[in-house]
Formats: structure tokens, C-alpha cells, sequence
């Protein structure tokens, strides 16, 4: 839950991203980017997955994703942070 939110928290700061797919050295990675601000999210091919925002990454375990797809997860981090960055 407190990686779920931290996720959510940091998608807040973008307000208008882009997101792409890439697969390098065999890892499939999703990403995002707004307002000089990086999301990506690393399949490392092993059960594990590294997401990394702005710089700062930390590996993951497949059940800690809660259930999600790398890309739903990456997808969901973004417009959580689009949300979260326009003021209503």
C-alpha cells in the first residue's frame, strides 16, 4: 500500500506526459515523462521488476505489481500524477 501511494504521490507531479514502450537487452520497459520528470517501469525478466522515478529505483517483487501489468502500472503511475499535479 505505501508503494502503491508513493507511486500515485509522484504520478501527481506531471501534468501533461507521454508514454512509450521500449525493449533493451531483453527487458521490456514502460515510461513516461512530463515536466522534466521520468517514469519507468523495467520487466527484469526474472519476477522482478525495477520502477524508477525521476532517478530513484527500487526492485520489486511480481506480487508486489498487486496484480497489474508493468504497462498498467507505468500507465496508472502516470495519470495518477496528472491528476495529482492539476489543482482543481
Amino acid at each position: 500500500m505505501k508503494k502503491s501511494f508513493l507511486f500515485l504521490a509522484l504520478a501527481a507531479t506531471f501534468a501533461f506526459s507521454t508514454c512509450s514502450s521500449d525493449v533493451d537487452g531483453g527487458y521490456s520497459c514502460e515510461s513516461c515523462m512530463a515536466q522534466e520528470v521520468s517514469v519507468e517501469i523495467c520487466d527484469n525478466g526474472d519476477g522482478t521488476y525495477t520502477p524508477t522515478v525521476d532517478g530513484v529505483w527500487q526492485t520489486l517483487q511480481e506480487s508486489e505489481l498487486e496484480g497489474l501489468t508493468p504497462k498498467q502500472l507505468g500507465d496508472s503511475t502516470c495519470e495518477a500524477l496528472n491528476v495529482l499535479s492539476n489543482p482543481l
